[in-house]
């Protein structure tokens, strides 16, 4: 071996020995690899928050889905765009089964509609998966089964659809009952055909995959948005903001729906999105109208606002 190729040897091997002494991963570590590529975001990139989801791989990291592109919130509070798209995402999930496979719908930046698209390494680069030139403006997954999604189309299509294989296909459900345009979707957490469909005329409730909807009483008046769902104990208690005109805000109801009592206070303006973390019950998220973000460290009861960090 010649001088030089002795004194490069001694030089990578003593960086490598140093680094992995240190902690330092090396390049083939493929959890080097598995990050997404970041972009620092400036103070003003959140516009019009159309979905949250949290990390399944690390709890202080949320993805904020917005009219231009897919963000990122660090546990030290920092804003990052997530690859190099910036295409509106009106409909984003995270598969509960796969940390690193994204879902996605919405609009390019050059017009038109994504169909229903997917990642597989977090939301860096995008394919088309099914659904061409379709637009869902809502994209639910059923936590108790995985494989089974659903999605509310607005563009290219027009209803609710059904997939019991990943998304790769879907068929429209009968939709009988329906009379009003949903707000999102939510899905019993478990029973993958029990749905809940927010609108204007109510909270509309389906037992049959959306074949067969019907408004549950006293919802009619109050339209309620943010919804989520959570199991506590055996229990299925519903959470989302309630736009009444005398005393609007956030609500929880233990019956299905048919009455709401007052839940959580600390925000301002609506809550239109709502998360659960999927690491703690007890821990939410939540945005609303003015892009704001919000975290509850008790079930929704108390709110602190999300400071944007430079």
């Amino acid at each position: 071996m010649s001088l030089r190729l002795c004194r490069r040897w001694f030089l990578t091997a003593t960086a490598t020995a140093l680094g992995l002494a240190m902690g330092i991963p090396r390049l083939s570590d493929t959890a080097l690899w598995s990050q997404p590529m970041l972009t620092p975001a400036s103070a003003n990139a959140i516009t019009h928050i159309h979905g949250l989801a949290v990390s399944l791989t690390d709890p202080d990291i949320l993805y904020v889905a917005t009219h231009h592109g897919l963000l990122q919130r660090t546990a030290t509070g920092q804003f990052f765009w997530v690859g190099e798209d910036r295409s509106d995402h009106m409909g984003f999930a995270i598969d509960p089964s796969d940390p690193n496979r994204f879902y996605r719908s919405g609009h390019p930046v050059t017009g038109g509609n994504l169909g229903f698209q997917s990642s597989d390494d977090q939301g860096q680069t995008w394919q088309l998966t099914s659904m061409p030139n379709v637009d869902f403006h809502a994209i639910a997954i059923a936590p108790s089964q995985p494989a089974t999604f659903y999605g509310w189309a607005t563009s290219g299509a027009l209803g609710l659809f059904v997939s019991t294989d990943n998304g790769q296909s879907w068929s429209q459900t009968r939709m009988a009952g329906l009379e009003d345009l949903p707000f999102e979707i939510a899905v019993h957490p478990t029973d993958p055909n029990h749905l809940f469909l927010p609108t204007r005329a109510g909270i509309y409730e389906s037992r049959d995959g959306g074949n067969q909807l019907e408004v549950i009483p006293g919802t009619q008046d109050t339209p309620i948005v943010g919804l989520t769902l959570q199991m506590r104990g055996s229990d299925l208690h519903l959470y989302g903001y309630r736009a009444l005109q005398t005393t609007p805000g956030f609500y929880r109801s233990t019956d299905g729906g048919q009455t709401w009592d007052p839940w959580g206070s600390g925000f301002e303006g609506a809550l239109l999105r709502i998360v659960i973390s999927p690491h703690d019950s007890d821990i939410y998220f939540a945005a609303n109208q003015d892009n704001q973000l919000y975290r509850s460290p008790d079930q929704g009861k108390t709110w602190q606002e999300l400071n944007w960090i430079e």
